[in-house]
């Protein structure tokens, strides 16, 4: 297939074909443009190269004018920065089964996270979550036969000591997914449990109390082979409901997370907050009270993030009030989320005003507690699919925005180089791309056995967007290390600078002051896709010195900044940080 490698001739060609390539470039392997000027994936086109009147009525000779202060950012950018230990970190979301496969048996291991450390932690990354790795009859593993152990085709527990280890050693947290609302149906307690049943035609013996057991058949429920006893499984049949009422059971509970806590994991990621009691919010909440309770008694400074899948910021607030210390923001994620149709909307003239309210949103509705922001996972489509795989620039922008939100920030594996994923769950899990398909490390055991082939790939491999300056990759190793570097983004307070005095900056354009700990940062994001964006900013009344960081949707572009003036000049999709 056609390669586009637009670093190699960006010095050769006019300033309006650089324009051109703008919302095209993204280390792809084919445009997938219609060429259609209506279309929204061709609006860096159709302005570049057609009815553009921007350059003439705001550039007012600025064109000419250097940006001293890039060179210096892009060195900043190889600094080492000290990371803050606490949870306000860069998690990154790791499917094991296809991350990178160290012993040639097809399918990926720990020892191949393992050996990618060095990887994480260059992308900015100082934490990673890692989906089920216990024994499990599934691909997917959230069904789990054994707390204790680890999947055998994942390697062994020594395996997992020793990346514990490794990443600690590298400032990155780890933590589990913990399962507890279900266990697998091959799990030991469960078929004690149902063996009984047969046996004496009732639930009897040590695990009669572990699972909720019925006489009558209700919506919910699996029949317990040929008895007249039913079991809850909500999900499906092979995910028995454990009674999470049940003192011992909650006893159980305690001891898995004592023993993960014992060999170095910093946390959990807790699965299906809002189903442990079904339709119950406020069982749901005790029970993470509990949970947290306990969590925090066996290691004070674990964090516990909770997946309550809830489509309206006031219910996912209310499940703080369980005293958890996070839970995943799904309002702001996926392509029907805030991030997707606010600042990012394609029929929005004040998409930095968009962005402001985002921001104010957030902050006035999660008024405790840590919000973990993301735009994709497992479960959902992946952010090159509902950002448009045609507009490169847009797909780095969502990355751009989720860098620049407050609380954690999650980002799924592959979602750096822009890997597709959508509809049925094995479509969004399949191999990380590092090289080629036949190269080393490459997972070639396909989740629930679906067909993959290089098709199933539109941007570049890691090896070949590393070596890109205008790729997904290291646009995302960028922001994340700019997140790093000003600490003020994750738990600083916003202030909305648009329209005070001392700004001048149009809709499309947010401005914001982030405080912490007695320091603050301004953050200056151009939202508009198409046109480039001045901003002017009274150094006297606002109190910065200068230009300490930037993102660029496109580095055949660049921003021009006068620090003394206090003038910017954003390209589209371009973020500024001023200190």
């Amino acid at each position: 297939m056609n390669k586009n490698r637009h670093m190699k001739y960006g010095l050769l060609i006019a300033t309006v074909l650089l324009m051109a390539g703008l919302m095209l470039s993204g280390c792809r392997k084919d445009t997938g443009s219609s060429g259609d000027p209506n279309d929204p994936g061709n609006a860096g086109i159709s302005s570049a190269v057609g009815d553009d009147k921007t350059d003439q009525s705001t550039n007012n000779g600025d064109e000419n004018r250097e940006d001293t202060s890039a060179s210096q950012t892009e060195q900043e950018d190889e600094e080492p920065v000290e990371i803050i230990d606490d949870s306000y970190r860069n998690y990154y979301e790791i499917f094991v089964y296809s991350f990178y496969d160290s012993n040639g048996d097809g399918y990926g291991d720990l020892n191949g996270v393992t050996g990618k450390l060095d990887y994480v932690a260059d992308m900015g990354y100082t934490g990673i979550w890692f989906m089920p790795v216990h024994p499990s009859p599934t691909y997917h593993k959230y069904d789990i036969s054994d707390y204790y152990g680890i999947d055998p085709k994942y390697g062994t527990l020594d395996d997992m000591k020793n990346l514990i280890r490794e990443a600690h050693a590298r400032n990155i947290d780890i933590i589990l997914d913990l399962v507890v609302n279900h266990t697998s149906s091959i799990h030991p307690w469960f078929r004690e449990a149902c063996a009984e049943i047969a046996k004496n035609g009732e639930p009897s013996g040590q695990y009669k109390d572990y699972y909720v057991f019925k006489s009558q058949y209700e919506n919910g429920y699996t029949q317990v082979g040929s008895t007249g006893w039913y079991y809850e499984s909500r999900f499906w049949s092979g995910m028995p409901d454990l009674n999470l009422d049940d003192p011992t059971v909650r006893d159980e509970i305690r001891n898995i997370m004592k023993y993960w806590f014992d060999l170095g994991v910093d946390g959990f990621r807790l699965d299906a907050c809002t189903s442990y009691y079904t339709g119950d919010v406020e069982k749901n909440k005790e029970f993470l009270h509990w949970l947290s309770t306990t969590a925090h008694e066996l290691k004070e400074d674990c964090f516990l993030v909770g997946e309550a899948w809830e489509n309206a910021d006031p219910i996912i607030r209310d499940y703080y009030d369980s005293g958890l210390d996070s839970f995943f923001i799904f309002t702001a994620a996926t392509g029907e989320g805030s991030i997707v149709t606010g600042p990012l909307s394609f029929s929005s003239k004040s998409c930095g005003l968009k962005m402001n309210d985002l921001l104010l949103r957030l902050q006035t509705t999660y008024d405790i507690g840590i919000p973990s922001m993301f735009l994709g996972n497992h479960d959902t489509a992946r952010p090159a699919n509902f950002l448009r795989k045609s507009m490169p620039d847009r797909v780095k922008m969502g990355g751009g925005i989720l860098a620049m939100m407050p609380g954690a920030l999650f980002t799924y594996y592959g979602e750096e180089i822009g890997m597709l994923g959508t509809g049925d769950d094995p479509n969004k899990r399949i191999a990380m791309l590092w090289d080629g398909l036949d190269t080393e490390g490459y997972c070639k055991k396909t989740p629930d056995g679906i067909k993959v082939n290089a098709d199933s790939y539109y941007f570049d491999s890691v090896e070949k967007q590393l070596a890109d300056k205008n790729s997904i990759l290291n646009y995302y190793r960028k922001a994340m290390k700019l997140r790093n570097r000003n600490p003020e983004i994750a738990r600083g307070r916003v202030e909305i600078l648009n329209g005070l005095p001392g700004v001048t900056a149009g809709d499309q354009v947010s401005v914001t002051r982030r405080t912490w700990n007695g320091s603050d940062i301004i953050v200056v994001m151009n939202l508009n896709s198409v046109d480039e964006e001045k901003v002017i900013l009274d150094r006297n009344i606002l109190g910065y010195e200068k230009k300490t960081g930037e993102l660029l949707g496109n580095t055949l572009t660049s921003i021009r900044s006068d620090d003394t003036a206090g003038e910017y000049v954003l390209p589209p999709y371009s973020v500024i940080i001023l200190r």
